[in-house]
């Protein structure tokens, strides 16, 4: 029941945030601008905000995260745009627009953008993400 409320929350979170659209360039939406530094970076997430149960970040993922587990935060991802691929030891998840995945706390995971655009993404973070939960390990 609990993380039912928590999808509707964040959806809801989602959907009452100003129109944000996914055209590639400099400007993601009305709110939010990559600077000419964050374009050229592998990873950048910015963070558009928090209730008590969870966090919201927008992904860009241009190349590959670092293979690393978040020990004490559950992860869900709406991809926007682009596509991905999400490492994990043992499979492989490809995703694309509109797809959708739940990475439970403490499972090793990677991304890595697989098309020529930049993937764009939603990241939810359960308990909200203090940005010190993340720790990398070594590629198996």
């Amino acid at each position: 029941m609990k993380t039912r409320f928590l999808l509707l929350q964040a959806i809801a979170f989602i959907f009452l945030l100003p129109h944000m659209s996914v055209a590639e360039g400099n400007k993601t939406g009305p709110n939010v601008q990559w600077s000419q530094d964050e374009l050229t970076m592998d990873v950048v997430v910015k963070n558009l905000g928090a209730t008590a149960e969870a966090s919201f970040h927008l992904v860009r993922l241009k190349g590959a995260e670092v293979p690393h587990i978040h020990d004490r935060h559950d992860l869900t991802v709406f991809i926007l745009a682009g596509n991905s691929v999400v490492n994990f030891k043992d499979h492989t998840v490809l995703m694309g627009p509109g797809d959708l995945i739940k990475i439970p706390q403490g499972l090793w995971h990677w991304a890595k953008n697989i098309g020529q655009n930049p993937t764009k993404a939603y990241a939810i973070f359960t308990p909200p993400f203090d940005g010190k939960d993340r720790r990398v390990v070594e590629h198996p």
